[in-house]
């Protein structure tokens, strides 16, 4: 179909305009709007519902009229717009399918849209211009909606009519795969399947129909390569628990597992005996287990298994894949002329096209090579096309790619063999060694599948034996250049090693046993031998690779080799309990080469293992009371020793190779800073001796950590190292060491005196930094101090603001406390005036600090737009304030001190009308707001930002000028005469002349600063920011700050007003930033949550199925600015789900607050029918939950819509693909999100900090704050995490099971595995945690204060500590058997049973009616 914009499309847009200018309004519709609004209002208000016949006779009446023209252009517009087109043919189809009488009529139509569907002649793409492509994903921000044939437009259609015709699943599942309308048929198979799926009936057809349907979705997913989707419903359609267990391992990559699981059950089968009498698989089930054991075995690399059982079933592909496996080419040859397999080739399966390029090369047919490989490439190409578009996370398109990846060796083998050839017949060797150099380096990523490597792997060792056959004539060192056979089984060794699969890589280097190497792949060899030994669960494995290393002749290998084989002999006996002889070791390697990071870190870990195990000798004779004074401080002097030599260990790691898992041990040498006391010892003066001396920018991520200590005896080493960050990287640093200066200074002075202790206390450190800062980057500080001091004036909220935040507070608390003793039979008098004196005493200080006298005016003060306002406000509130509420005169203490006049019920009744007036007042604040009249000064700010490459502010890598400078010289000389050439020479050394002092201009102070004179956009440094690089930022290529956006925004956030600022980049976009009050707490707490998404993002690209299942965490940048105020960065798209049922209330006009005003109407009225207060004991919980149970399913089931956040996506994605790809990064991101909530004990997720990103589901995290006993342990409560009804639904069961549950235990998996580095990393963050916690509860305090409430604090978080591994230990996959034998859960119970309590009713409804667990 060709949809070619003609001359037709003006005339007809002309037509519109005529059609609008002569004023015809027909009967048929509303007043004329303009352009694509009126077409809209013709196609919605269209009265179809009468007869065809009166229809087309009014049409006919009309022909000649304006309405007849408008029809005219309607459809030209149509045909040359395929958005037009297939949303006039959505609103006509809706209407027409609902405006049918009945569904009799409808079920006659559907036989003539399968007919419509099966004919042969559509088109499986349209030829569409790409110039109408381009302007549709201009205005769409992505070209989502269009559909690219007419079958897929059809079936979107389909799939939105209500009641949805059953179309033939056959049918369905063959135009998905010729028409690429896969999204499609999976929201119509997935809807009929829940239709079905809700009769409850043991009708055979009925459930015959379910399985279809549930297969058909199966097979879907399967081709659009989602193996968990895939494994899930295969779990959900099996009835035995033996195979849900079996299916488990294999959804977690447990390949070795799930193979003895699926051949257990298949034994019990063939055997008959020892299955129990219940144990009657159906045949699709043994069916899924044959099929997985054939490809669990394909992954274990045992082609002879899989060889044996395709000739005792005659299945010719998989004889076809184990034939060429074996080389076996003669069988090859005779299975591509299989008929079955010739019909593939034929359909359109490049696959099946391979065999015959292996045999092409092989038979030496390289003409036919170029030939095999065009036609396949097409074929690739031509699924390409049938395929969705690639997103971020798609498995669809993996397979193709690998598939690409083999023809290109494939040709590249051609090309071989035809060198081979010539040069053998010459007796001349040739010069493999670019195209050898290219297989090394073009590999499959290190997570793919096992079976990706061995196809790839598998062919090169074909092709090296060829090469050698070949030239078996020649000398075997020089015939061993031409191939790469060790290397090769080595690399693939060390996949499998790493992927844990030992077998494998056993199979691997057993191929290596009669191949010449050389030292440095003999070396590889043994160390990936060595290595398969060091099994945690055998010690005779372990003595077994020991005594390997031992009897190894070390005379070849060079410094850096030998200094590997005594680290790895160090820790098999550190792992045999002789760490004396593994000290010595370790001694030894860094003896030998002085240089090999992994050495020190081994050691360090050595040293860190001795203190723990002195430090619990310590503890267990302090216990026991077999402990002397003298003997502790001995004891307490050799763990500070142990812990510095591992400190001094991981600092030299980091020193000689910074990759990131040398610096993930940094937190560890922080947190030992606190086994040195009261005094900084030798801890301290390691870390001041050493690290300093690092690269400045491996301490970025620990910024806020290194602030705090210098509040403690660590200061002096914790400023050394923040010195070379002012120096080096500015504004990494700047924001947030300007907030805590402030915040300390202003400690300093409610005290009223320095610090008395003896080392100098944190204000001075900070102030000194703030100098240094200072003085190295004078035009920076002077620009962002410019820039921080309008955003603190004049962007702070008003005074109404703040007052409607305090009585919103006090209103919440007294409604919550009251609630809570309503029913109570005992002290209610008492209870009822504690709540009142409480509520008094707190407006008390709301009146004073709001309405309390104001000092003398004066001129300055006068002319202060602030004290204006104040003045204002006071005139304007307080005498009715301190009417309202019986308050006197402000500040009086009296008022504290003594009951009011007024009753409770009178308080809370003003309090809401002051909340409403307010809050009338509050709402006239415009949304948006005009940058010159808030902020003059940030309206006409510009800068412009060089142009500057990675490394050029370095003084290190610039190229001196003076070789500018001799040049230009010589060129005045007459030395080198000018030519066309020197000309453009000159033009481009003067260029790199200007951007060399651009960039010597950036790097103020001689040190790598690049940026230090442009501002940069907040947030673009570590942990703020996590890539898969996570190495050395580069300022110079950051995004500057260009000058600001011309207007503010006013949104409402957590029912508070915030303004919301734009920074437009040097890269051309533009960030915006919301200026939040908050408290320092807050604050802390968020920037603890983006270094805990960092590091838990760091370790799930390492994790083999994390990276597999690209699961990911993305942290969220928070700013501190001062002491209250912070900048939070916020996208366009970003949705929270408070939003999205404001938006539903407003547009139904509906009250917000009415459901949860209902549900305690209800609930009260419930138990006052029950005689609540005469019940005890568990009876009166018992009541209060079924009453609160009832009124919940009642608001669930009547009141609100649980698929209202579905809908809204669904309008917002505009298409099932676009709504699948969203649903399932929705899915991991919520994973990741619920598993930070359960572990870390977050139970304030309030539908106002559900937050997500609307266009890739990324799942934020704002205020995400650790719940604490009045004791200071964390605690949560029943709901692990949220998951209401509305999130349950967007996510969907089937992915839910595919997706939610197995993400959120790989990345319990991911973090358990390093449980030793995340350990210190957690015991950095809770101890900062807990004592910003204790904090803000109280005054702030000095530094003497704050390490003493550190000390007391020292054991709940350790316990704190504990509780969080044992979570995060409990939710990981858990593969033991109770009984032995085959187990009956699955390995992810825990988690099946965290999402079962977060969505039982029975536990949502005892949530506080603030939470809206029904929502």
């Amino acid at each position: 179909a060709s949809c070619q914009p003609s001359r037709k499309v003006r005339l007809a847009s002309k037509e519109l305009l005529v059609f609008e200018r002569h004023g015809h309004t027909p009967t048929w519709l509303p007043p004329p709007a303009s352009g694509m609004e009126l077409i809209r209002i013709c196609v919605e208000t269209t009265d179809i519902a009468e007869s065809h016949a009166a229809f087309l006779q009014r049409i006919a009446e009309v022909k000649a009229a304006p309405l007849g023209r408008c029809l005219s252009a309607m459809k030209v517009l149509a045909h040359g717009d395929p958005v037009l087109c297939q949303t006039l043919f959505d609103k006509l189809l809706s209407s027409a399918w609902s405006c049918l009488p009945d569904d009799s009529i409808r079920s006659k139509l559907v036989p003539a849209m399968e007919s419509l569907l099966s004919r042969p002649f559509h088109s499986q793409f349209f030829k569409q211009p790409r110039l109408s492509s381009t302007i549709n994903s201009l205005a769409r921000h992505e070209d989502t909606s269009v559909s690219t044939n007419a079958v897929r437009a059809f079936l979107k259609s389909i799939a939105d009519l209500r009641p949805m015709p059953a179309l033939d699943t056959n049918l369905l599942l063959s135009v998905a795969e010729n028409y690429n309308c896969w999204h499609e048929v999976i929201s119509i198979l997935e809807h009929q399947h829940t239709m079905v799926s809700m009769i409850s009936t043991t009708n055979d057809q009925i459930q015959e129909l379910t399985r279809t349907y549930l297969s058909g979705i199966r097979h879907c997913y399967w081709q659009l390569g989602e193996g968990n989707l895939w494994l899930a419903l295969s779990c959900k359609s099996c009835q035995l628990p033996e195979s849900k267990w079996a299916i488990s391992l294999d959804m977690h990559g447990m390949v070795k597992e799930a193979l003895e699981a699926y051949s257990g059950l298949i034994e019990l089968v063939d055997s008959n005996t020892g299955a129990p009498a219940s144990f009657h698989p159906p045949e699709n089930e043994m069916s899924l287990w044959e099929d997985r054991w054939i490809e669990l075995q394909k992954e274990m690399c045992q082609w002879q298994v899989v060889a044996d059982y395709a000739n005792s079933t005659a299945s010719p592909r998989l004889m076809l894949e184990t034939a060429w496996k074996s080389q076996n080419w003669e069988k090859v040859k005779g299975l591509c002329a299989a008929p079955s397999l010739v019909a593939s080739i034929e359909a359109g399966d490049p696959t099946i096209k391979l065999s015959e390029i292996f045999l092409a090369i092989v038979d030496g047919k390289l003409s036919d090579v170029e030939n095999l490989h065009a036609q396949t490439a097409q074929l690739c190409l031509h699924r390409w096309q049938l395929l969705p578009k690639i997103s971020c996370g798609s498995t669809v398109h993996v397979s193709l790619l690998q598939l690409f990846h083999r023809l290109v060796e494939l040709r590249e083998s051609g090309q071989i063999m035809v060198e081979t050839s010539n040069h053998s017949s010459g007796r001349t060797l040739p010069d493999l060694k670019n195209l050898l150099s290219a297989w090394r380096y073009r590999l499959p990523n290190e997570f793919e599948n096992i079976s990706v490597w061995d196809d790839l792997f598998l062919w090169r060792s074909h092709m090296f034996t060829a090469i050698t056959s070949n030239f078996h004539w020649s000398d075997p060192n020089a015939l061993a250049s031409l191939h790469d056979r060790p290397w090769t089984a080595i690399r693939m060794s060390k996949t499998a090693r790493k992927q844990g699969m030992r077998e494998v890589a056993l199979l691997s280097l057993s191929k290596l046993t009669d191949c010449a190497m050389d030292v440095s792949d003999a070396f590889s060899k043994l160390r990936e031998q060595i290595l398969v030994y060091d099994n945690p669960e055998s010690e005779l494995e372990r003595s077994g690779g020991l005594n390997l290393v031992n009897t190894t002749n070390l005379s070849f290998f060079d410094a850096s080799q030998k200094s590997e084989l005594f680290r790895l002999k160090a820790v098999f006996l550190a792992s045999l309990s002789a760490r004396s002889k593994a000290n010595q070791a370790y001694c030894h390697s860094v003896q030998i080469c002085p240089s090999y990071a992994r050495s020190w870190i081994s050691w360090g870990g050595l040293c860190s293992s001795l203190g723990d195990i002195t430090e619990k000798q310590r503890e267990h004779q302090a216990t026991t009371g077999t402990e002397s004074g003298a003997s502790a401080a001995a004891a307490a002097k050799k763990v500070a020793q142990y812990l510095a030599q591992a400190m001094g260990c991981y600092i030299e790691a980091v020193r000689c190779d910074s990759n990131e898992w040398s610096r993930m041990h940094l937190p560890k040498c922080l947190w030992m800073l606190i086994k040195d006391g009261s005094s900084p010892g030798v801890l301290c003066q390691t870390l001041e001796a050493r690290g300093a001396s690092l690269p400045s920018w491996v301490w970025l991520p620990w910024i806020p950590q290194l602030l705090t200590s210098l509040c403690r005896i660590e200061g002096r080493a914790a400023k050394a190292i923040l010195t070379g960050l002012v120096k080096s990287y500015p504004q990494a640093l700047y924001f947030a060491l300007r907030a805590f200066y402030l915040e300390r200074r202003d400690v300093d002075r409610s005290r009223g005196a320095p610090s008395s202790s003896s080392h100098q206390g944190s204000v001075t450190h900070a102030e000194e930094l703030m100098s240094s800062l200072r003085r190295a980057h004078p035009t920076l500080w002077t620009s962002l101090e410019a820039i921080l001091e309008e955003l603190i004036v004049r962007f702070r909220p008003s005074y109404e603001e703040e007052l409607l935040a305090t009585i919103t507070a006090l209103l919440d608390r007294a409604e919550s406390q009251i609630n809570h003793h309503k029913h109570t039979d005992k002290h209610s008098e008492d209870e009822e005036n504690t709540i009142l004196a409480s509520v008094s005493k707190t407006l008390g200080r709301i009146s004073t600090k709001f309405f309390s006298a104001s000092p003398p005016d004066t001129a300055s003060r006068r002319r202060d737009e602030r004290a204006k306002k104040t003045d204002e406000f006071k005139r304007k509130y307080k005498a009715a304030f301190e009417s309202d509420f019986s308050l006197g005169i402000s500040g009086s203490k009296d008022n504290s001190e003594t009951l009011p006049k007024l009753s409770l019920e009178d308080f809370l009744s003003r309090l809401k009308k002051w909340k409403e007036r307010l809050e009338a007042q509050v709402s006239a604040t415009p949304a948006a707001l005009p940058l010159i009249e808030c902020s003059p000064t940030l309206a006409l700010f510009s800068s412009e930002a060089p142009d500057l490459w990675a490394g050029s502010c370095d003084p290190r890598q610039s190229d001196s000028p003076s070789l500018d400078r001799e040049r230009t010289r010589d060129t005045e000389d007459g030395l080198n005469p000018p030519s066309a050439s020197s000309d453009a020479t000159t033009a481009a050394a003067s260029a790199a002349l200007a951007v060399a002092n651009a960039a010597s201009r950036e790097g103020v102070g001689g040190h790598y600063g690049g940026g230090s004179a442009a501002i940069e956009i907040p947030g673009q440094y570590v942990p703020n920011r996590t890539n898969c690089l996570d190495s050395k930022p580069n300022p110079e290529l950051h995004a500057k700050l260009l000058r600001f956006e011309s207007k503010l925004t006013v949104l409402r956030r957590n029912e508070h007003l915030v303004r919301r600022i734009g920074m437009i980049g040097s890269d051309g976009k533009t960030y915006r930033f919301l200026l939040q009050f908050a408290i320092p707490y807050w604050t802390r707490t968020d920037e603890r949550t983006s270094q805990l998404q960092y590091i838990v993002d760091k370790l799930l690209r390492k994790g083999v199925l994390s990276s597999r299942n690209y699961l990911s965490v993305q942290p969220t940048a928070v700013i501190p600015i001062a002491q209250r105020l912070r900048m939070t960065a916020e996208k366009d798209s970003r949705l929270s789900l408070d939003d999205a049922y404001r938006r539903v209330c407003e547009r139904e006009g509906k009250m917000y607050d009415g459901i949860a005003n209902y549900f305690q109407q209800a609930v009260n009225e419930h138990l006052e029918q029950r005689d609540y207060s005469a019940l005890e004991g568990p009876e009166k919980k018992k009541a209060e939950r079924a009453a609160k149970l009832e009124a919940f399913k009642n608001i669930c089931e009547n009141m609100v819509d649980g698929h209202m956040l579905l809908k809204h996506m669904h309008l917002a994605l505009d298409g099932p693909e676009g709504l699948f790809h969203f649903r399932r990064s929705f899915a991991g991101q919520l994973a990741a999100n619920s598993f930070f909530q359960y572990v870390f004990c977050v139970v304030e997720r309030n539908p106002s900090r559900f937050v997500f990103d609307q266009q890739n589901g990324q799942v934020f995290a704002p205020d995400f704050r650790f719940a604490y006993s009045n004791q200071g342990f964390l605690e949560g409560n029943d709901l692990p995490f949220r998951m209401t009804p509305n999130i349950k639904n967007l996510i969907g069961n089937h992915l839910l099971e595919g997706r939610f549950t197995p993400s959120m235990a790989t990345i319990a998996a991911c973090v358990n595995d390093q449980r030793e580095e995340v350990g210190s990393i957690l015991r950095l963050i809770l101890r900062d945690d807990i004592v910003s916690w204790y904090t803000s509860k109280s005054m702030a305090k000095s530094d003497t204060k704050t390490q003493e409430l550190e000390k007391q604090l020292a054991d709940r978080v350790n316990k704190n500590v504990s509780l969080v591994q044992a979570r995060i230990s409990a939710c990981k996959p858990n593969k033991k058997k109770e009984n032995g034998g085959l187990g009956r859960d699955a390995i992810d119970m825990k988690v099946r049973k965290l999402l079962e309590e977060a969505t039982a009713p029975e536990t949502l409804c005892m949530m506080p009616t603030t939470y809206h667990a029904w929502l």
